[in-house]
């Protein structure tokens, strides 16, 4: 029996039409995906690369930014030669000062202070705090690491280094963790060191040597008598004393 060609068209379009149903709901489920990973993605990038209101420093650029990395490497020559010689010492440096060095002078001078993923370290000074941060890269991520520390002088050449807070990105770091890997930093420049539970929480204990690596025969000895943190500056002050021959 023929079937005329009018009825023949009545499933094909009622088939063609069910199957465009079934492939909206697919479609809008995709698309409902699509924005929840969109919104992890930008939720995670947020969280890894999140840090306190105010603790990012100026970082000067261009001949400007030259201008304050020479400024900071000339006080730096000037303290370390304070240190040789016997008599009072000391210098001021700003965080502008300071992130300029970090930005332009560091990666190509001393690049061996930037291992294990860490770029774009930056510093600004708070009132008696240091706030640092950098960029720590893991494989294809990348994640804002900070700290704020409280520095004081205990006594004679004996820094203590306190922990405000620190995070990776959101993620609150444990005080202990970042003054070991403080302390690891110290001794590997000659000074010595101790985690001490003080005043309810971790305190690193920095002993400074009282010698530079240069001093000529060992008849001088420095002593540092203050640190002084105020919003944009750090002041390092102290004397150089002849030792008995």
């Amino acid at each position: 029996m023929n079937t005329p060609p009018g009825e023949a068209a009545t499933p094909r379009q009622a088939g063609g039409a069910g199957r465009r149903w079934l492939r909206r709901p697919a479609a809008a489920g995709m698309l409902v995906i699509g924005f929840l990973a969109t919104g992890l993605l930008v939720a995670s990038y947020s969280l890894l690369h999140f840090s306190p209101v105010g603790i990012r420093g100026a970082v000067p650029s261009g001949p400007e930014g030259e201008r304050a990395a020479g400024r900071m490497m000339s006080k730096a020559s000037s303290l370390a030669a304070g240190l040789e010689r016997p008599g009072d010492w000391g210098e001021a440096f700003t965080d502008a000062e300071a992130n300029a060095w970090l930005s332009i002078d560091l990666p190509h001078h001393a690049p061996g202070l930037l291992e294990g993923g860490i770029s774009s370290p930056q510093v600004r000074f708070l009132d008696r705090r240091a706030a640092c941060s950098a960029l720590v890269q893991f494989g294809p991520l990348s994640a804002q690491l900070w700290a704020i520390l409280e520095v004081t002088v205990r006594s004679d050449n004996l820094l203590a280094v306190g922990v405000d807070s620190a995070g990776l990105g959101a993620v609150p770091l444990p005080p202990g963790t970042v003054l070991r890997a403080i302390a690891a930093r110290a001794e590997g420049a000659g000074a010595a060191t101790e985690i001490r539970l003080l005043d309810g929480g971790p305190l690193l204990l920095v002993q400074l040597p009282g010698r530079t690596k240069t001093t000529s025969d060992e008849r001088s000895e420095y002593h540092l008598g203050g640190v002084r943190i105020t919003p944009g500056e750090l002041v390092l002050a102290g004397t150089t004393r002849s030792l008995p021959r």
